[in-house]
């Protein structure tokens, strides 16, 4: 890919970033209950495979859990031994907070993953655990609580910086244990998520790739997620080949409650009749039924940016038009992944040089944009969606210039002048200029900037679109 690369279909990782920030909110109450009103109910639990209880556990044994490297101070804070599972028997949180005590600390420097190099932020007060005795029996229950702890702070934390200093111990658990214990995966999979929330793909990678290795990292998500990672590194075939299967399970899910990708594309007739032509038509389907769909359409737009990037644009194009229906059916026509999915479409029919149809798409999908309420509810989504809008108006201006109208194809019964001369008398799609397309691009650049911050893969395509329109001088 070219201007696109490292721009999801989906946008996954903007949702997941809501997603997150509402998870701190949540944490932060829990934190409080545990200060004000006492310990957790049902915390203690021994995970599957561990090796019997024994003699509890020294402080030391739980800090040589972690790597031999620097560690966030807020890991091992006072509440965080009471906000997590305590293994059965445990140490004490008073004995840890003393063992944690005597450890020394520094300020460490930290920067954002995709800052440019020299960057630094404020320094953040690291400590650093013993390194891992070698021998001795296996404690699979302090890994999992180590594992536990390192999850809260990744929910807890806000600041990209941090990510690096957190990923060798969640490597360090992952490899080690992660193919039997959940928690080394819930805390890997929190740091994939945030690697990819601020545009770090290539570091988030052999994460996606060991969780879905690991039992608990087996399911449809993280297998997806594994695929998104790949699409947005460039890696487009690999890509292709780890969706292909994820596909195929997600239609058999579909399937097995007998629904099917082909027949759920969109609302009939009868129900557009009957109701709002925007959606959703979730009268028929339960709420299970709505996300097995949804997490189809998420596959299938994947796939199709995978697609695109290996030039198959009239077969991504066909991945496309049926996501775009189910999203419609099941989350409306004015929920971002819908505006963004028919947004693609349009980029697939103009590369194909339809941009009659490429402009009536897009056209389609910004009529119900309500621009302020996007921002205001989903910012990274609505600065995709204006990055996007901007990219096909490039292309639309360039390629219009340069070949002219495009090419019309036939439809059903109507040979391609018949539609042509339909298109041009009833459709009247918008005609698009090159200081739209500049005016546009500006304002791509101005929002990625506000949503993402300035060094995300996003931010820099948005700023390369509008140096590369300033350098064309149309």
């Amino acid at each position: 890919m070219t201007e696109l690369q490292g721009v999801g279909m989906d946008d996954g990782g903007s949702f997941r970033a809501e997603a997150h920030e509402g998870g701190r909110v949540h944490q932060a109450g829990r934190d409080l209950h545990i200060t004000y009103g006492g310990p957790a109910p049902a915390a203690s639990r021994e995970p599957d495979g561990a090796v019997g209880a024994g003699a509890p556990p020294t402080p030391e044994e739980l800090l040589a859990c972690f790597a031999d490297a620097p560690l966030p101070a807020h890991v091992l804070d006072p509440r965080a031994p009471a906000a997590v599972a305590l293994p059965d028997p445990g140490p004490a949180p008073e004995a840890v907070a003393a063992a944690v005590g005597a450890l020394a600390g520094a300020a460490v420097p930290a920067a954002s993953p995709v800052a440019p190099e020299g960057t630094v932020r404020s320094p953040v007060r690291c400590l650093r655990p013993p390194a891992a005795r070698p021998g001795g029996p296996a404690r699979p229950a302090l890994d999992a609580w180590a594992a536990a702890l390192l999850d809260r702070a990744l929910l807890r934390s806000a600041d990209d910086a941090e990510l690096p200093l957190f990923a060798p111990h969640v490597r360090a658990l992952l490899w080690r244990s992660g193919a039997t214990l959940p928690e080394p995966v819930a805390a890997a999979r929190r740091l994939r998520d945030g690697y990819e929330r601020c545009g770090a793909y290539e570091a988030a990678l052999p994460f996606a790739e060991r969780i879905v290795v690991c039992p608990a990292g087996a399911g449809l998500a993280d297998a997806l997620a594994h695929g998104r990672l790949r699409v947005r590194c460039g890696d487009h075939a690999e890509a292709e080949a780890v969706l292909r299967p994820v596909l195929a399970r997600a239609d058999a899910a579909a399937t097995a409650r007998d629904l099917t990708l082909a027949g759920r594309t969109g609302p009939s007739l009868g129900e557009l009749l009957r109701e709002n032509a925007e959606g959703p038509f979730t009268g028929k389907l339960s709420t299970v039924d709505g996300d097995v769909l949804v997490q189809a359409a998420d596959v299938l737009t994947v796939l199709a940016e995978a697609l695109h990037g290996r030039r198959r644009y009239a077969e991504g194009e066909r991945l496309l038009h049926t996501a775009t229906g189910l999203y419609w059916r099941v989350l409306g026509a004015a929920h971002p992944a819908r505006i963004l999915t028919q947004l693609r479409r349009a980029r697939s029919r103009g590369r194909q040089r339809l941009w009659t149809e490429a402009l009536v798409l897009l056209r389609d999908a910004l009529t119900f944009r309500d621009a302020a309420a996007l921002e205001r509810d989903h910012p990274r989504a609505a600065a995709l969606i204006r990055l996007t809008h901007a990219e096909v108006a490039d292309e639309a201006v360039r390629s219009l210039a340069e070949d002219g109208g495009g090419r019309t194809r036939a439809v059903g019964m109507f040979p391609a002048p018949v539609v042509r001369f339909l298109d041009a008398t009833v459709s009247r799609p918008p005609k698009l200029t090159p200081a739209d397309a500049d005016r546009l691009a500006t304002e791509a650049a101005e929002a990625c900037e506000r949503a993402y911050g300035p060094w995300h893969p996003r931010t820099r395509t948005a700023r390369a679109l509008v140096a590369r329109r300033e350098a064309s001088g149309e």
